[in-house]
C-alpha cells in the first residue's frame, strides 16, 4: 500500500533533518564526515521509500483500471442479455431468442443456452446436414448439438 512507503519516505526526510541540523553544529572533522555519511544514507533510504511507493501506485492504478474494464464489460453484457428471453425451441431443448420489442433489424437467431448463462453470446449455427429428415443446429462455442422436432 503506498501509505506505508510515505510514511517510511517522511520519516527518512525527518531523520535526514535532523542529522543536518546536528552537522551545522559540530567542528570536529572526523565526525562532521561520519554525520556526512549518515546524512546520505538517510537520504538513500528516503529516495527508496519514494521509489516503492510510486511503484505500489502504479500498480494499483492497473489494477483500477482492469476493474473498471471488468466493470464496463459486465454493464455492456448485462444490457445485451436483457434483450432475450428463454425459450423452448422443441424437442425438449431451449435457446435464447431476441425479445420482439428489441429485434429491430436483426434477422431471428437464437443464442445457446449454456454458453449464454456463462456470459457468451453463441449463435446457433445450421449446419446443413440432414439428420434423420432433420436439420442439426451446433453452437459455435461450445459445439452442442440440437435437433428441432420433426414436423
Amino acid at each position: 500500500m503506498p501509505g506505508a512507503e510515505i510514511a517510511a519516505g517522511i520519516t527518512s526526510l525527518r531523520a535526514t533533518l535532523h542529522i543536518a541540523k546536528m552537522m551545522i553544529s559540530l567542528r570536529d572533522a572526523e565526525a562532521f564526515r561520519a554525520k556526512s555519511i549518515e546524512l546520505q544514507e538517510t537520504i538513500l533510504r528516503a529516495l527508496d521509500s519514494g521509489i516503492e511507493a510510486r511503484e505500489a501506485y502504479a500498480k494499483q492504478l492497473n489494477v483500477v483500471g482492469e476493474l473498471e474494464e471488468e466493470v464496463a464489460r459486465l454493464k455492456a453484457w448485462d444490457a445485451e442479455k436483457r434483450r432475450y428471453e428463454l425459450k423452448a425451441v422443441g424437442a425438449g431443448a431451449v435457446a435464447y431468442v431476441l425479445k420482439p420489442g428489441d429485434r429491430g433489424t436483426e434477422p431471428p437467431h437464437w443464442l445457446c443456452a449454456t454458453c449464454f448463462q456463462q456470459g457468451k453470446k453463441s449463435f446457433l449455427q445450421n449446419e446443413m446436414k440432414m439428420v434423420l429428415r432433420r436439420l442439426i443446429f451446433t453452437c459455435t462455442v461450445c459445439n452442442s448439438t440440437w435437433r428441432p422436432p420433426k414436423t
